[in-house]
């Protein structure tokens, strides 16, 4: 003799707990549609994969990224041998604020120190270098004007210049 919970799937079960004698109305629609019979399975192979493996209710997340172009696939020739430098150059991450008289450029130079550093000014262009045998800086930002006097700090890996604008 079956018993009645062989018969009666996990939904359906839930169904008439929740709402008394709906679980025959869940039986009788699933008879008569194969979409609706094919749902319910589905979703009770996956309560009983979730309780056999156990459910956690924080999601599994996954960080990556990928590129696809416009065009169609291009065969890439590498060379034979890559010549990789010994030092990656990095470009850092810089702000400019345009302020009323002045211009401030805020750039982050982790690991490197005040020696390190090569700041050159030529009229709307300011040039940063900072080089170490671990790492080297390079960046060169166009201003929104033409600048004279310039003033350098630097403290904790933080590179902070101040230049007047011309005219003020």
């Amino acid at each position: 003799m079956k018993d009645k919970k062989d018969d009666e799937s996990i939904v359906e079960g839930v169904v008439d707990e929740i709402l008394p004698g709906m679980g025959k109305l869940v039986k009788k629609l699933k008879k008569t549609s194969p979409e609706l019979e094919r749902k319910i399975e589905e979703t009770d192979r996956e309560i009983k994969d979730r309780l056999e493996k156990g459910y956690s209710p924080k999601p599994t997340i996954k960080y990556g990224y990928s590129i696809k172009t416009l065009v169609g696939e291009e065969e890439k020739v590498e060379p034979k041998e890559k010549v990789k430098p010994k030092i990656e150059i990095v470009e850092p991450n810089v702000d400019v604020f345009d302020e009323k008289d002045r211009i401030k450029v805020i750039a982050e130079l982790p690991g490197v120190s005040e020696e390190d550093i090569t700041v050159k000014l030529s009229g709307r262009e300011i040039v940063i270098d900072a080089a170490t045998k671990e790492r080297r800086y390079h960046k060169a930002i166009e201003l929104p004007c033409d600048v004279k006097d310039m003033k350098k700090r630097y403290k904790n890996g933080i590179l902070e210049l101040e230049a007047v604008k011309n005219g003020a």
